[in-house]
């Protein structure tokens, strides 16, 4: 399992590799076969688990506290089939078998990407049993005309070292 921090109104679309040679949409992204995973900010907290159903929306905080360590909201990756199993990032995270992984935030299950290699050409993260593909992801924030987002992705390594594509 992983944590995703992000701090962000938009949308994460992910497409299989097969369809980035086709033409692409207005905003660059491949067009054809994908998933889309909306995130949507919000200043209040949602109040119902938002769990157990076939939902492609995850809520999050706008603010987060100035103590978090990684600001943003904490989304827990774990591995099967695309699924939102839980979208809202304000109470406790539960897996799709409805087991809490986390005191907070929501939880996306992807399967385990056979698209990202290291340099000796090995999968960066072994897979399980389950759920494999090759895919990428693509992503923009939307929002009010003149606003502004910041989309920031961490993650624990296997040595416990937080890494974060920019801070």
């Amino acid at each position: 399992m992983k944590k995703l921090s992000l701090l962000l109104v938009g949308a994460i679309v992910m497409s299989l590799p097969a369809f980035a040679q086709q033409a692409t949409t207005g905003n660059g992204a491949p067009s054809g076969a994908h998933y889309d995973l909306n995130l949507i900010g919000v200043t209040n907290a949602k109040n119902p688990p938002l769990t157990g159903s076939d939902r492609h929306t995850i809520f999050v905080p706008l603010n987060t506290a100035a103590d978090d360590p990684v600001p943003g909201a904490d989304i827990w990756l774990t591995q099967g089939p695309f699924a939102v199993c839980d979208g809202n990032a304000f109470d406790a995270a539960y897996d799709c078998n409805g087991t809490q992984i986390a005191k907070q935030g929501a939880v996306f299950q992807l399967p385990c990407n056979t698209n990202i290699t290291t340099a000796s050409g090995t999968t960066l993260v072994p897979c399980t049993t389950g759920a494999t593909a090759s895919y990428d992801v693509w992503a923009r924030t939307l929002g009010t005309p003149g606003g502004s987002s910041t989309l920031t992705t961490c993650a624990t390594d296997p040595t416990g070292t937080l890494v974060c594509s920019h801070k």
